[in-house]
C-alpha cells in the first residue's frame, strides 16, 4: 500500500483513498469532546478560520501553503517569465531593425 505524507499537516495519507473532491473549500477549526475511554469523540463546534477568529493559526497555514505553492509552480512561473523575456527581447530587436530602415 502506497502512502504519502501531507506536506501541509504531516499526516500519512493513503494514495488509494485520497480524493480531494470530497474536501471542503474552507479551512475549518473543529472543537471536539471526548466520549469516554475508547468511545471516540464528537464535534462540539466547527468554524472557519477564514472569518478571522484565529489570525495566528491562519498565518501559519498561509505561510506553509505559500512555500508549497512555490515548490509546485516555481518551474512554471520561471518558464512563463522566460517566455515573456524572450518576447520583449524580440520586440526590442525588431524596433532596432525598424530604426535602421528609417
Amino acid at each position: 500500500m502506497s502512502q504519502f505524507i501531507c506536506s501541509l499537516c504531516g499526516k500519512f495519507v493513503s494514495v488509494r483513498y485520497y480524493d480531494p473532491s470530497d474536501f471542503e473549500d474552507d479551512i475549518l477549526l473543529v472543537q471536539v469532546r471526548g466520549l469516554g475511554h475508547g468511545k471516540g469523540v464528537e464535534i462540539v463546534e466547527k468554524y472557519s478560520l477564514l472569518d478571522g477568529s484565529d489570525p495566528e493559526l491562519l498565518e501559519l497555514i498561509s505561510d506553509r501553503i505559500a512555500v508549497l505553492y512555490d515548490l509546485l509552480y516555481e518551474d512554471v512561473e520561471d518558464d512563463e517569465a522566460e517566455g515573456a523575456l524572450e518576447d520583449e527581447e524580440e520586440e526590442y530587436i525588431n524596433s532596432l531593425d525598424e530604426e535602421k530602415i528609417e
